[in-house]
């Protein structure tokens, strides 16, 4: 079909919704009716009935607090089926079921979505692992090791937008709470190449992530392994974050980004 021919059957009401959801996305934060209304040159009734029908199927979320609006996990749900396709899956997938015969842990990846970090792909490993989590998941971004092994690479604004959202919810007693803390311990992140939740999330599980960066050096996301404490030791962590860092280098360099061997940063 020309362009024409795609212009005469133009729904007006579906372009106007996707118009809404561009915008929300672009923006990455929420945004009220009134603003909206302004921005899309659009009356607040039609705005109310766009956000209804949106809302209802998932791919708009209101905050409880301020009542504005921001995209839903719907949306994340059909980018993860398009990312699928992309480089970074294509090229994981396979490392991830290696990752899973090196360690025998449940592997999980993940990625930063506006503020939310979403589990994008899993393997799960032989031994079990009663957690909630699975692609499309959030994950606590101060109490997740795929949270944290992103979050030490982003600036400090970006890191108070974050908290500002989310909050610090302490899930156990092990779970940091204050941003000071969480900055110190984001540097020994960085120090160190990877990081652990260490029973911050669930008691007696703990997790090792560390980041993959894209050609031009970016964290783009984050790949790690989860299981019991007894499993994943306190003597056996450094042994098995090798791993771990081996496997998140090696979709990295796939990803067209290179670096040296970071081994001698755990020992």
């Amino acid at each position: 079909m020309t362009k024409s021919d795609l212009q005469r059957y133009n729904i007006n009401s579906i372009d106007r919704a996707l118009n809404l959801l561009e915008l929300l996305a672009r923006d990455g934060e929420s945004i009220g009716v009134t603003e909206l209304a302004k921005r899309l040159d659009l009356d607040k009734s039609m705005i109310y009935r766009l956000l209804s029908t949106l809302v209802l199927r998932g791919y708009v979320e209101q905050d409880e607090e301020s009542r504005k609006y921001k995209l839903g996990l719907k949306v994340v749900e059909l980018a993860g089926m398009k990312l699928s396709t992309v480089e970074m899956f294509s090229v994981a997938r396979p490392l991830l079921k290696e990752l899973v015969k090196r360690t025998g842990e449940t592997v999980h990846m993940a990625m930063m979505v506006q503020f939310d970090i979403i589990c994008l792909d899993k393997e799960e490993g032989p031994a079990i692992l009663n957690i909630k989590g699975g692609i499309g998941d959030k994950y606590p971004p101060h109490a997740s090791a795929i949270g944290k092994a992103i979050l030490a690479y982003l600036p400090d604004d970006q890191l108070k937008l974050i908290f500002k959202k989310h909050g610090m919810v302490k899930y156990t007693p092990k779970t940091i709470t204050s941003l000071d803390t969480l900055k110190r311990h984001l540097k020994s992140v960085r120090d160190k190449g990877y990081a652990v939740n260490d029973e911050e999330t669930y008691l007696g599980v703990r997790s090792i992530a560390a980041p993959v960066r894209d050609r031009k050096g970016d964290v783009v996301a984050s790949l790690g392994i989860s299981g019991t404490a007894q499993r994943i030791s306190h003597e056996n962590i450094k042994t098995l974050a090798k791993a771990v860092i081996d496997v998140a280098d090696r979709v990295s360099a796939e990803m067209g980004h290179y670096s040296l061997p970071r081994i001698s940063a755990i020992g």
